[in-house]
């Protein structure tokens, strides 16, 4: 059983900041920052895609409404979104990160050599998108 399965089925104690049927947010246990949050399905969808369109829409109002206590309680810089499918998805189990950021946090987006992009470089690389 994968571990957010095991949160949902308290096999695994969280710090459970929202729950319903459907949809579950906790505490990351190893943060980016105080208040790093997970919102996740409550059942195992693996990827973004396959999420039904209700699912997805109440993570959606979840991260709305976490974003708004986020700010509210830290006072934040910034907050950050991220999701991860395929191999960059370490649980296995479909999640969105929600983060507070802060100025100095080290927190960093790392690119590729790619470099900037020109606008005709851009066009040709998404033709069949």
């Amino acid at each position: 059983m994968k571990i957010i399965e095991q949160i949902v089925a308290r096999e695994l104690d969280a710090v459970i900041v929202y729950e319903s049927p459907d949809v579950i947010a906790f505490a990351d246990h190893e943060p980016i920052n105080v208040g790093h949050l997970l919102i996740a399905p409550t059942r195992p969808y693996q990827t973004f895609i396959e999420l039904p369109d209700y699912i997805n829409e109440e993570i959606q109002r979840v991260a709305k409404d976490l974003y708004e206590r986020i700010e509210n309680l830290y006072s934040p810089d910034g907050i950050t979104f991220m999701q991860n499918n395929g191999a960059f998805n370490d649980l296995g189990h479909y999640h969105l990160h929600i983060f507070p950021r802060f100025e100095e946090d080290g927190f960093s987006w790392v690119s590729t050599n790619l470099g900037v992009q020109s606008i005709e470089t851009l066009k040709k690389s998404l033709v069949g998108i």
